[in-house]
C-alpha cells in the first residue's frame, strides 16, 4: 500500500490524522527519530511528510518510505548546480525542473532512511536511481510533477 495525500501546508496535521485513522486502532502518539523522522511506535504503518510554499504532501505506506516536495519558484540555479556530480550536471544541463527533480529525489531518500540533510553531499541522483557513497541504493524512487506547481519524489523499500 502506498497512498499520497496532497493538501495545503496548513492542513497537514488534520490530513495526516485522517489518513492514519483507518490504519490504526485506538489512540496513538507520533514519535520522532534522531533526525526528526516521524513514526508510530509498534505500528506497521509508515508515513512521511513534506511541504514547500503553501503546498503539502503526506505519504502513507506499509513499508519504509520518504517523500519530498518542492514548489516551482525563482531560485539561483548556480547555488545548487555547483553541488552536483559531473554525471548529474550532464543529465540536468541547467534545466531548472530537472534540477528540482534531482533535489527532491535526494531529499526523499534521506527521509526514507531517517537521515540528515548533511548526507546530501554523499548522494547522487542519476538516470532515475539514487547512489549513496557511490553505491546504487536498494530502494524504489519515483519523481513526478505535481501539476504545474511543484515536483515531488517518493522513495520506498525495505531498510536493512
Amino acid at each position: 500500500m502506498i497512498k499520497l495525500y496532497f493538501c495545503r501546508k496548513n492542513e497537514i496535521e488534520e490530513t495526516l490524522k485522517n489518513a492514519l485513522d483507518p490504519h490504526i486502532c485506538g489512540k496513538y502518539a507520533i514519535n520522532y527519530g534522531t533526525y526528526g523522522k516521524p513514526y508510530i511506535q509498534g505500528n506497521p504503518v509508515f508515513f512521511s511528510i513534506s511541504h514547500s510554499g503553501d503546498e503539502g504532501v503526506i505519504l502513507i505506506a506499509d513499508k519504509q518510505c520518504g517523500v519530498d516536495l518542492e514548489v516551482f519558484r525563482k531560485r539561483k540555479i548556480s547555488s545548487y548546480y555547483s553541488r552536483l556530480s559531473e554525471r548529474e550536471r550532464a543529465e540536468i544541463q541547467e534545466d531548472y525542473k530537472l534540477l528540482l527533480k534531482n533535489f527532491v529525489a535526494k531529499e526523499s531518500y534521506i527521509k526514507y532512511l531517517g537521515g540528515t540533510v548533511g548526507w546530501i553531499k554523499r548522494l547522487e541522483y542519476f538516470d532515475g536511481a539514487i547512489y549513496f557513497d557511490g553505491k546504487k541504493a536498494d530502494c524504489e524512487i519515483k519523481v513526478e510533477n505535481y501539476g504545474n506547481r511543484a515536483v515531488y519524489a517518493v522513495c520506498t523499500g525495505e531498510t536493512k
